[in-house]
């Protein structure tokens, strides 16, 4: 009878234990990806080092990335772009033109959604469409709208960030350049922390796979999911603690203009989207990282967007003295530009499973009036 009680109270102790173990990895699980306290997680070799190519200038910016190709445009060179495979071995110039002659821009960006190029300049504005083969683009906007960042959806449409012409603040919107040109704008999804526009200042993507937009802000720990009508999906929120832009913001008075007074904390500097997950690029270092790495390293956390949770980090090392500026993702390929250098990451298929595009329809959402007597602040790549 005794040994009967002891091997009962053995089992239950086993069965304690083991429940008690499974508890603790759960809660362990949830604190990674959930509610962290700024604690990476490195676990194997989720991206590899492929190749580099020494583009000779540092003044190119990835245009796009699809089918194996890579597109870059050029800051200095607006009309001037490359080519390239994946592997970083065939490459070819490409001249880009107008239906216009002689036209004054001044900050005219490429972006490249096969079969279509853009070439766009919110600050003037144009909007120039034009075919992949072709590589000569015609004026598509039918009413002047500023904006300071902007993101092909598909072939007529168009996410922006403007200005408002009724709070004068950043806001999030969509061009359409069928019809008559309708724009929708959403007061609703920036969220004003200081003064609406340095505060809310960000990197705008469009994940074509989700058909999602996310804007993920520079100076505080948070990124918005929406889909195409302008309606929130979900809020995110990158692991790190800045939960307010620690920014300090003054205003010259000859020119009645907002400026930095002091540097700003910079919490997330690039993002780039594809599938599931959101590629962020964050300036902050986490528990127990060693700082000799961040000094020749740029850090990259993957949050997976379905989830809302943030799965793992990994390093993209520099070269030379330079260190990541911005990159894209294309299939199982990390697109970076690192100085004057290109360079892809073969990225592990077992953690970034991609989903197949969803089929549903844009609908119409309501329209707003956006600002066309000033212009917003412009972004660089």
């Amino acid at each position: 009878m005794i040994r009967k009680k002891t091997y009962i109270s053995l089992f239950i102790c086993l069965v304690s234990g083991i429940g008690l173990m499974f508890l603790l990895f759960a809660l362990s699980e949830h604190k990674v990806h959930k509610d962290n306290g700024f604690t990476r997680r490195f676990a194997g070799h989720p991206a590899i080092k492929a190749k580099e190519l020494d583009l000779a200038y540092n003044s190119y910016y990835i245009a796009g990335a699809d089918q194996g190709k890579i597109y870059l445009g050029n800051n200095v060179a607006p009309f001037h772009m490359i080519t390239l495979d994946t592997a970083l071995q065939n490459q070819e110039t490409i001249r880009l033109a107008l239906d216009q002659d002689s036209l004054p821009y001044k900050s005219m960006k490429l972006r490249v959604i096969p079969p279509y190029f853009f070439l766009m300049d919110g600050t003037m504005p144009y909007i120039f469409r034009g075919k992949i083969g072709d590589w000569k683009a015609h004026s598509v906007m039918n009413k002047p709208s500023y904006f300071s960042m902007v993101e092909p959806i598909d072939s007529v449409n168009l996410a922006i960030r403007g200005v408002s012409g009724e709070t004068r603040e950043n806001i999030l919107g969509k061009i359409s350049l069928s019809g008559s040109g309708k724009i929708d704008l959403s007061h609703d999804l920036l969220t004003k922390q200081v003064d609406g526009i340095f505060d809310t200042d960000g990197t705008l993507q469009y994940n074509h796979q989700l058909q999602k937009m996310v804007y993920t802000y520079y100076y505080r720990n948070q990124f918005i999911v929406a889909d195409t009508n302008l309606q929130l999906s979900h809020l995110g929120k990158t692991i790190d603690t800045i939960s307010h832009a620690q920014i300090e913001v003054g205003t010259i008075a000859s020119k009645n203009e907002l400026k930095m007074a002091a540097p700003p904390l910079i919490v997330n500097k690039a993002t780039a989207t594809y599938g599931d997950h959101l590629f962020v690029n964050s300036q902050l270092i986490g528990k127990n990282e060693p700082v000799h790495i961040w000094e020749r390293a740029s850090i990259i956390d993957v949050y997976n967007l379905k989830k809302n949770t943030y799965e793992f980090s990994f390093y993209i090392y520099g070269i030379k003295k330079d260190k990541l500026r911005s990159f894209r993702v294309l299939e199982d390929k990390f697109i970076g530009l690192i100085g004057n250098y290109i360079v892809t990451y073969q990225l592990d298929t077992n953690r970034f499973k991609s989903p197949l595009p969803n089929s549903k329809k844009n609908t119409d959402s309501s329209s707003d009036d956006i600002d066309t007597n000033s212009t917003a602040q412009t972004s660089t790549n």
